[in-house]
């Protein structure tokens, strides 16, 4: 199965990152293909509501860094978002990479993408209560949820975190890979 990772956070070595190359590292043990994207060093444009996708049936037609992300997300099983909390929320790329999926669903709003993609939601945050923000992460997925992707598991690294393989978050996250 072919395993998808959207990074959102410009820290590659930071807690979010860290925690989902740990999702991948349980998928990559599990014997899936994964794919990595980090959004900061992508070039992706936001929505232009042309209508093109719709009309035509077709992904986006903007042609930026997501053109390959469209190919891979057709062919996954498992789809990855991570992101740092910044102002209560995931971070201004992934908000943007979030708003370019309007282009997988028709004028009636059925879904091209195939059904049951697992999604795995991985965010890291300063507030030490890790349901501070439980509600802000689940409107985020829950646009993934509508295009027939199931949440399978949400990782939240709450607080400063010492993230070492044998913390027990980490343990968790290659578990969640390994399950996928």
């Amino acid at each position: 199965m072919k395993v998808v990772a959207v990074l959102g956070s410009a820290n590659e070595n930071g807690s979010s990152s860290s925690l989902a190359r740990e999702v991948l590292r349980g998928a990559k043990a599990a014997g899936h293909e994964t794919i990595v994207y980090q959004l900061d060093k992508m070039n992706v444009h936001g929505c232009q509501g042309c209508g093109f996708c719709r009309k035509n049936q077709k992904d986006c037609r903007i042609q930026d860094d997501l053109t390959a992300y469209w190919k891979d997300l057709h062919q996954c099983g498992a789809l990855i978002l991570s992101s740092p909390n910044y102002y209560s929320q995931v971070t201004g790329p992934m908000i943007t990479f979030m708003n370019r999926h309007y282009c997988l669903t028709d004028e009636k709003g059925i879904c091209r993408l195939h059904p049951g993609i697992k999604l795995v939601g991985v965010f890291a945050q300063g507030n030490t209560d890790e349901k501070a923000y439980l509600a802000q992460y689940n409107w985020f997925l829950g646009i993934f949820r509508s295009k027939g992707m199931v949440l399978t598991d949400t990782l939240i690294c709450a607080g400063e975190q010492k993230l070492t393989v044998d913390s027990p978050l980490m343990k968790k996250a290659f578990a969640t890979g390994r399950a996928l």
